[in-house]
């Protein structure tokens, strides 16, 4: 596929002389201006943009306080709760009268009052407390759900922060919509101030508990929007557990998110502000870390409506610019009419060279520059004529001779070995064997040794390697269990002849052969891959060690490999020589475990 820089550049090659030159000057006039209005546009933009981001980081730095103090207002009136008389008897005294008695006391009534009185002003829309005792526990009853204060645990058990309570344990915790359950945001506030408390009763069991103050993210929200000035920009808020507190927009807050861990990793590295992209947008990035809470105050602004600013601005300038481009143009069309048709002709012929093999001009009548040129050019394509069609015609003579020699290449051994067995098995008078094997052998190197063509079906290399492994299941005593396992859609497809043998004959002798109990399972599967066949040959073996596994498809084990090694690599080169560099052989092996060899061929019918 021609690529966008290509096709320029082809295009200017088939240019005129004239049309060359006319650029020519053209951009020798315009550079100068164009670097001339980069500078002054990209010091506007960033004039701009530095005095808007102080602009937005000041925002963002007097709304953090804010924020702060209203999370701080909800601690102080947690601390408040905890420190009313009723709270120290309740949590910090050994009670001495049944904890139903209490809850049902005039000193309960008078602490929900105040609780109630004290609310006023702070931002605190509800508090609970807890108790991990069940909901039909005789302290609960006639107790009102909606007013009162005191509470069965039951009712929170499926709430995310009660389960962060009983894994972890914290001493207490700023929780986010997502951690409280539907009737808690409903009913009472999205986000709380959770910590723990423990009753000890008159019996000295101790009860555990929460102490919930409740309040609503909104108003956090409504502080954050104050601070924007842009149309695009998004600030939000975010715990140590990657989730949402509230945000100015939550769809931009999930485009623009990032995890806590980056947030603390940015403000210690930058000082609490970045720049970065996102989905290929320059965005401007500050921090503000609100410690109470351990949260974060994050403030994304896009990089487009700075931009915006600074446009109106540089467009002044692009109008100066394209002025002045104009009269450029006109001397530079007026300069390049001078060129002669001549070197038009040499330049056009020149080009050419790029849609197929250089073809001579006609010989020149004039001897000047141009006349030495095109000569020059003619002893050129000449010789380069020749040298393409000597080279391309001993190119074709080396990948045939290489082909042949390779899949001439026949371990003798194999031949040797299983015609001392039929011999053995003559004499031992197993003469149905006997002629099982001479057959198997006759059709085995009938489908190898055929010499009127290369290249044979999926289907004939199956069986010719399946009558291999059936003569060397023979000589060792059925060791092996043979397995095809092949679509019959891709047995009509080509394949070389000899690529499955080699392959499967060293997962015999280097992979099963050398197992202790000689025995073990060879599978051929295949699929279609896009436009290849991909054929998987896999042994349970011991498996190939990795110094070896690195080379066995090099030619280092050509020199160095046993015989059926270097078929291997033969066979991995003849497929390279045939289809190309992407096609051929990989191993993969485990020691101990087994090898698998993928065999890629392009898929194509035989012809």
């Amino acid at each position: 596929m021609q690529t966008p820089i290509s096709s320029i550049k082809k295009a200017y090659g088939n240019l005129k002389i004239r049309d060359k030159l006319f650029i020519i000057i053209l951009i020798a006039a315009a550079t100068p201006m164009i670097f001339l209005a980069i500078f002054i546009s990209g010091r506007m933009y960033r004039m701009v943009a530095s005095d808007t981001l102080r602009e937005e980081q000041q925002a963002a730095a007097q709304t953090a306080p804010v924020i702060q103090k209203d999370i701080d207002s909800v601690t102080d009136f947690s601390d408040t709760v905890r420190d009313m008389s009723f709270s120290q008897t309740l949590f910090d005294e050994t009670l001495q009268e049944p904890l139903e008695d209490l809850l049902h006391s005039d000193a309960a009534t008078a602490f929900l009052a105040d609780i109630k009185e004290q609310m006023k002003g702070t931002g605190v829309s509800a508090v609970r407390i807890y108790i991990d005792l069940p909901k039909d526990d005789p302290c609960f009853e006639d107790m009102d759900p909606d007013t009162s204060v005191f509470s069965s645990a039951y009712s929170i058990h499926a709430a995310y922060w009660f389960g962060i309570f009983s894994g972890s344990h914290p001493a207490s915790l700023y929780c986010p919509p997502m951690y409280l359950t539907p009737s808690e945001e409903k009913s009472l506030g999205d986000c709380a101030y959770i910590r723990p408390i423990y009753i000890r009763t008159a019996d000295q069991t101790s009860v555990k508990g929460y102490l919930a103050c409740y309040f609503l993210s909104t108003a956090l929200q409504n502080t954050l929007i104050s601070q924007l000035d842009f149309d695009g920009s998004v600030s939000y808020i975010t715990n140590e557990r990657d989730a949402m507190i509230t945000s100015t927009d939550s769809a931009l807050s999930g485009i623009y998110y990032m995890d806590y861990d980056k947030i603390r990793s940015s403000l210690m590295s930058s000082n609490g502000f970045i720049a970065k992209k996102v989905l290929g947008e320059d965005v401007y990035v500050s921090y503000y870390y609100l410690t109470t809470a351990d949260w974060f105050l994050v403030t994304v602004t896009p990089s487009r409506p700075l931009r915006q600013k600074a446009n109106q601005v540089i467009f002044g300038i692009i109008c100066v610019w394209l002025l002045a481009g104009a009269i450029s143009v006109l001397i530079a069309w007026l300069m390049a009419r001078s060129l002669t048709s001549r070197i038009s002709a040499v330049s056009a012929q020149m080009s050419s060279v790029r849609n197929g093999p250089p073809v001579p001009m006609p010989s020149p009548e004039e001897t000047d520059e141009i006349g030495d040129l095109t000569d020059s050019y003619n002893y050129m394509a000449r010789q380069i004529n020749n040298l393409m069609d000597q080279q391309k015609k001993q190119s074709e003579e080396l990948r045939q001779a290489e082909f042949k020699s390779l899949q001439a290449q026949i371990n003798p051994h194999f031949l040797y070995n299983t015609m001392e067995m039929i011999n053995w098995m003559a004499q031992q008078g197993r003469i149905k064997e006997t002629n099982q094997a001479i057959q198997s052998l006759s059709r085995f190197y009938k489908l190898t040794l055929s010499r009127k063509k290369t290249i044979s079906s999926i289907a004939e290399e199956l069986e010719q390697v399946t009558i291999y492994a059936q003569l060397q299941n023979m000589r060792f005593e059925n060791g092996i269990d043979f397995v095809v396992d092949v679509p019959d859609e891709l047995t009509e497809y080509q394949i070389p002849r000899l690529t499955l043998q080699p392959i499967v004959e060293n997962a015999i002798l280097h992979g099963i052969l050398e197992k202790g109990t000689h025995r073990g399972t060879i599978v051929i599967t295949g699929w279609l891959e896009d436009q290849d066949v991909v054929l998987l040959v896999t042994d349970d073996g011991v498996g190939i060690p990795e110094d070896i596994l690195a080379s066995i498809l090099t030619k280092k084990n050509v020199s160095t490999g046993k015989g059926n090694q270097i078929a291997v690599y033969n066979t991995h080169r003849r497929l390279q020589i045939l289809y190309g560099e992407r096609y051929g052989l990989t191993y993969r092996s485990t020691v101990g475990e087994g090898t698998e060899v993928e065999i890629r061929i392009p898929a194509k019918y035989p012809e």
